[in-house]
């Protein structure tokens, strides 16, 4: 009998998380007490405060069932930014500690309510600009200081693949985020993913809110997989992938049994498994919805040869299209 090599993370539970939204600190329409308590009240476990340019711990919100994440989104504009196709940088510093308040620039952007802040931050004085070496420095600096980095909706930053392709450092992107959906744009971004992929960045899809008011909440997010809902158990399990995001979908199970990947999930319409080529494989629904899907991984294995940067995806599409997907499996995970 093959053996079976689980994919997911074998704990007790997963834990729902948002790591991009906006309070009063910043430009967000809820005080910092008022989000907690909303996503708390849509079955949330995680929360980071993501206000602009203003790092603040958040830990005196923590209680038995909920974790605050420490983090802050660092905007870093182009001279010409507010013109119509005026590009930005916009990427999200999640700290590994919750005590971790450094900062790469000194607050630029300034909110009335994040001057109690400010003086707290440890600045590191960066000079930003917005190109990719000068976002580099700024993400290698903020690597070395204890922080993942991700990348922000690179759709609304109006930002095309030379201003992405050179980043390097990254630990998540936005797959998905919801307040720029609701503005409009499709900021629904396979593409990006799929190129930082292929470039060689071991990078993780993350669903986000970036709730500004409440009309975006609870819409996108993250499913952990954390042994417990302490601070560094959540950290280590963002470091190392243990989560799958979504706006709708839930994945049950994800494993590797011989040469064949097994997927269970809520209701679809189709699951696809995805690689860096062109060997997509997908399951639609006839009938009845689907509720698992098997994918032989045989031709995946030998067109690939073993390569350690080959890698697959899957993603769950409801019938309402609202989806969820996993991060890159490699080829020594699959094996």
């Amino acid at each position: 009998m093959a053996t079976k090599k689980h994919l997911f993370p074998q704990v007790d539970h997963f834990y729902k998380a948002n790591l991009h939204t906006h309070s009063t600190i910043s430009d967000g329409k809820l005080t910092p007490k008022e989000v907690k308590e909303a996503y708390k009240a849509l079955g949330y476990q995680i929360l980071c405060l993501t206000d602009h340019n203003t790092i603040a711990n958040h830990s005196d919100m923590n209680d038995p069932d909920f974790l605050m994440l420490t983090g802050v989104e660092i905007n870093v504009n182009a001279p010409d930014y507010g013109a119509i196709g005026g590009q930005t940088y916009h990427l999200n510093l999640i700290a590994k500690k919750p005590d971790n308040i450094w900062s790469p620039a000194k607050v630029f952007r300034r909110f009335p309510a994040a001057a109690e802040y400010e003086d707290k931050m440890q600045c590191e004085e960066m000079d930003l600009h917005c190109n990719p070496d000068s976002i580099n420095a700024m993400i290698t600096k903020a690597n070395e200081k204890g922080f993942l980095v991700m990348y922000n909706h690179p759709t609304w930053s109006c930002q095309t693949y030379p201003d992405y392709a050179p980043l390097k450092g990254l630990w998540g992107m936005e797959l998905r985020n919801t307040e720029c959906c609701l503005l409009g744009h499709n900021e629904n971004n396979f593409r990006v993913y799929k190129d930082l992929l292929t470039l060689g960045n071991r990078i993780y899809p993350l669903g986000t809110d970036d709730m500004h008011s409440p009309r975006a909440l609870g819409q996108s997010w993250i499913m952990v997989g954390a042994s417990d809902l302490s601070y560094d158990s959540v950290i280590e399990a963002l470091e190392k992938g243990d989560f799958y995001m979504s706006s709708g979908p839930e994945i049950t199970r994800l494993y590797v049994e011989g040469d064949v990947l097994k997927v269970t999930c809520s209701d679809a319409q189709r699951i696809t498994m995805e690689t860096h080529g062109r060997m997509a494989k997908a399951v639609i629904a006839e009938d009845e919805p689907l509720r698992e899907a098997e994918f032989s991984l045989d031709r995946f294995f030998t067109k690939t040869s073993g390569d350690p940067d080959a890698f697959i995806y899957i993603t769950v599409t409801a019938p309402d299209g609202s989806y969820a997907t996993t991060r890159a499996y490699y080829m020594n995970e699959l094996k």
